[in-house]
C-alpha cells in the first residue's frame, strides 16, 4: 500500500509539473487557409424530398455524402468518417431514391435510401486502402468496378442484387499494386491498367472469369497505361507516345479515337446544378438564360489538410495544402490568410518553399518538380520558371526539403517514384540554375533531411530504408552521413540509432552539434570529429504510447531546440549546452502533426488537420 501511495503521489507530482508548464503555453488555432468548391455529380428527385443535388466530400477531417435541396437549401450530410476517412468517396445514382457509395478505410460499398435517409453497408469489407476519384467503370450490365490499392484489387458491385465481389491480385507482378482508371467496352469486356513500378494492361471477361495481360513488354515502362472508352463503344489507350485499340486478344497499335463524353445527370426542368461554392451555397444555372443563382445552405465547405510550411518571406509565412496542393500565405502582422491557388507544376502538395533575395523556390509532388518564382510586391509569386523535373530525369518524385549549402547552392534530398528504391541528392547552382543529381549515396535508401555545416562546408544527410509507395525495403536500418560538396563524395557514415529505419529532420545547435531524431530517440552528432556525442529519450510518466519525435530544423532565437511528440501530443525542448530534454506542455492538437517549425517571431508552427496552429516557445 505504501508503494502504491508513493507511486500515486509521484504521478500526481509529474502531472502538476506538466499542468503548470502548460499554463505558460497558449496553443493558438489560426484558421483554415484553404477551402474549395465541390462539383455536383447528379440530382435526384422524389415527391417526398423534392430535387436534391448530390456531391461527395473528402477533406482534412471528413468523408461524407452531401445533398442540398435545390429549392430550400436544406442540407443532407451523411457522415462516412466513422468507417475510416478515405482519400476519395465515390457515389453512383442507381435511381431517384437509391445511391450507392464506395468509401471507408478499408473500402466498402454502401447503400443510401434518399426517402428514408438510411445508410447501410453492402457486402464484405475489402482490403483496399486507396483509390482515385476516377478509378472506376460501369459495365453495360450496370456492375460497378472500382480499381484500388494495394494488391491490384478490384471491388465489384452488382447494383441489381447488391452483391459484392473482390477480384484480388489482377496482377501478381512485384511492385505492381495499383489498378487505376479501368474502362469497360460496350461488349462487356473490362480493361484494368495496373502499376506503378511498371505498367501492365489486363483484359477481364466477366462471363468466363478469365483475365489476360495484353500490353507488350516494350511498353511496360513506369506507370500505368491510360485508357478510355470512345464513342464507338470500344476501349482505346496510350502508353508514352504509342496509341492503340484494346481487344481481348491484345492491342492494335496506331488506332485511336477521342474519349466518349460522360453524360451528366444534374439537370431539373429549369436549372442545372453546378457546384457548392467556398461559402457552402449551391450554385445553379438557369438552363435557358445561363444566369447563375445561389441557394444558401448550412454546409461547411471543405477545408484541406495543411501539408507543409516553408520560409517567412516579406513578413508572410508560406505553406501548402494537400489535395489540392494550393500555396497559401499567413501575414504575421495582420494574421490574415491568402490562398494563392495551385501555382506549382505538382498539383498534389508542395513539400518545401525556400526564399532567395528576390523570389521563392518551391518543390512539389507529383513529378518531382522544382519551380522558381519572382516576387511582385502586389501580385506575390509570379513568372514561374521550371528548374527541375526529377521524375523525368531521375525517377524521383518527392523532393522533401531544400536548404542552402555554404557554397550558395541549394541541396535537396528525395524519395523515388512508386515501386522504386533509392533517393538522390539534388544540387542547384543558384547562379546558372544548372541541376546536378547524385545517386546511390546510400544504396537502396531514400534521403530524408539535410543540414549544412558552416564550419566545414559539408552537409549532414539522413536516410530512410523506405522508397516509393509499394516498394519493398531491402536494407534493415538507415544511416546518417557526411557529404563533401567540393569532392562530391561521402566522407563518413554512421548509424547512431542502430535499429532506426528512418531518420527525421536534423538541426544545427549553437554548440556546433547536429541533433536529430529516429522515432522515440534523440541523438547529437559532432560534424567536425564525426562522432555521436549524445543519445537520449524524452522521459515522462504521462506517455501513453511510444513517442514519435520530430524536431524543428532551426533553433529558437534563444538557442534552444524545440520539437514535438506527434503520438502523445507533447511539446519539448533540448538545451544543447547540457543535453537536457524538458517536457514543456501537452496538447492533443499536436497529435499527428506533419511538421513543427520555429520561426523568428518565437512561435512554433504546426498543423492540426486543416488548421494552422502555433505556440509561443521563445519568451520575450
Amino acid at each position: 500500500m505504501r508503494l502504491f501511495i508513493c507511486l500515486l503521489l509521484s504521478l500526481l507530482y509529474v502531472t502538476n509539473i506538466v499542468q503548470s508548464q502548460e499554463n505558460k503555453y497558449n496553443f493558438e488555432a489560426l484558421g483554415k487557409p484553404v477551402r474549395s468548391t465541390i462539383p455536383i455529380q447528379f440530382v435526384t428527385s422524389t415527391p417526398s424530398t423534392g430535387s436534391i443535388a448530390w456531391a461527395s466530400l473528402t477533406d482534412a477531417d471528413r468523408s461524407a455524402l452531401i445533398g442540398i435541396n435545390l429549392e430550400s437549401g436544406e442540407l443532407t450530410e451523411i457522415d462516412l468518417t466513422p468507417y475510416g476517412k478515405a482519400n476519395g468517396v465515390l457515389i453512383f445514382k442507381e435511381s431517384n431514391h437509391i445511391i450507392h457509395i464506395y468509401a471507408g478505410v478499408p473500402g466498402r460499398f454502401f447503400r443510401y435510401d434518399v426517402n428514408t435517409d438510411k445508410l447501410s453497408v453492402i457486402g464484405e469489407v475489402t482490403k483496399s486502402k486507396y483509390w482515385m476519384s476516377t478509378s472506376y467503370t460501369i459495365a453495360p450490365d450496370g456492375k460497378i468496378y472500382v480499381g484500388t490499392y494495394p494488391r491490384t484489387a478490384v471491388s465489384v458491385l452488382d447494383p441489381e442484387t447488391e452483391s459484392v465481389e473482390v477480384l484480388d491480385q489482377i496482377s501478381s507482378t512485384p511492385g505492381t499494386e495499383y489498378v487505376i482508371n479501368p474502362a469497360s467496352s460496350d461488349d462487356g469486356i473490362i480493361y484494368f491498367p495496373t502499376g506503378m513500378h511498371h505498367g501492365e494492361l489486363w483484359v477481364y471477361n466477366p462471363e468466363t472469369k478469365t483475365k489476360k495481360q495484353i500490353l507488350p513488354e516494350y511498353l511496360q515502362t513506369y506507370g500505368q497505361p491510360r485508357i478510355w472508352i470512345a464513342e464507338d463503344g470500344k476501349v482505346y489507350g496510350k502508353k508514352g507516345s504509342t496509341k492503340f485499340l484494346c481487344t481481348p486478344d491484345g492491342i492494335i497499335e496506331g488506332k485511336t479515337k477521342p474519349k466518349r463524353k460522360r453524360k451528366k445527370d444534374h439537370n431539373t426542368i429549369s436549372h442545372r446544378a453546378l457546384f457548392i461554392n467556398e461559402k457552402g451555397a449551391l450554385v445553379l444555372e438557369d438552363i435557358g438564360s445561363k444566369e447563375r443563382i445561389q441557394v444558401k445552405s448550412e454546409f461547411e465547405p471543405p477545408a484541406h489538410e495543411i501539408y507543409s510550411i516553408g520560409d517567412v518571406f516579406k513578413e508572410k509565412l508560406y505553406g501548402s495544402s494537400l489535395k489540392p496542393g494550393h500555396v497559401f500565405t499567413f501575414d504575421l502582422k495582420s494574421r490574415q490568410f491568402e490562398d494563392l491557388g495551385k501555382i506549382t507544376r505538382g498539383g498534389v502538395q508542395v513539400y518545401d518553399i525556400l526564399s532567395s533575395s528576390d523570389g521563392l523556390y518551391m518543390s512539389s509532388y507529383t513529378g518531382g518538380y522544382i519551380d522558381y518564382f519572382d516576387y511582385d510586391e502586389e501580385a506575390g509569386p509570379i513568372n514561374q520558371t521550371s528548374i527541375a523535373h526529377l521524375k523525368a530525369t531521375d525517377n524521383q518524385e518527392r523532393i522533401v526539403q531544400m536548404v542552402y549549402g555554404e557554397n550558395g547552392h541549394i541541396y535537396a534530398p528525395t524519395f523515388p517514384i512508386k515501386g522504386y528504391l533509392g533517393g538522390v541528392l539534388t544540387e542547384i547552382n543558384t547562379q546558372t540554375r544548372v541541376v546536378k543529381t547524385f545517386k546511390g549515396l546510400i544504396k537502396d535508401q531514400s534521403l530524408t533531411s539535410i543540414t549544412s555545416i558552416p564550419m566545414t562546408g559539408e552537409l549532414l544527410i539522413t536516410s530512410s530504408i523506405y522508397g516509393g509507395t509499394s516498394a519493398k525495403p531491402k536494407a534493415r536500418s538507415a544511416f546518417i552521413f557526411i557529404w563533401d560538396p567540393e569532392t562530391e563524395t561521402v566522407k563518413y557514415k554512421s548509424q547512431p540509432i542502430p535499429t532506426a529505419r528512418k531518420y527525421g529532420k536534423t538541426v544545427l545547435a549553437s554548440n556546433g552539434m547536429v541533433y536529430g531524431t529516429a522515432k522515440d530517440s534523440i541523438y547529437a552528432f559532432d560534424p567536425i570529429n564525426y562522432k555521436v556525442t549524445f543519445k537520449g529519450k524524452l522521459k515522462t510518466q504521462l506517455q501513453v504510447k511510444t513517442p514519435k519525435l520530430m524536431l524543428s530544423d532551426r533553433a529558437g532565437r534563444d538557442g534552444i531546440l524545440y520539437g514535438v511528440d506527434v503520438v502523445n501530443g507533447q511539446l519539448f525542448s533540448i538545451d544543447s549546452n547540457t543535453n537536457h530534454l524538458q517536457l514543456l506542455a501537452q496538447d492533443d492538437s499536436i497529435i499527428g502533426a506533419r511538421f513543427a517549425e520555429v520561426k523568428d517571431d518565437g512561435y512554433l508552427y504546426y498543423p492540426h488537420d486543416a488548421v494552422l496552429m502555433r505556440v509561443k516557445v521563445v519568451k520575450e
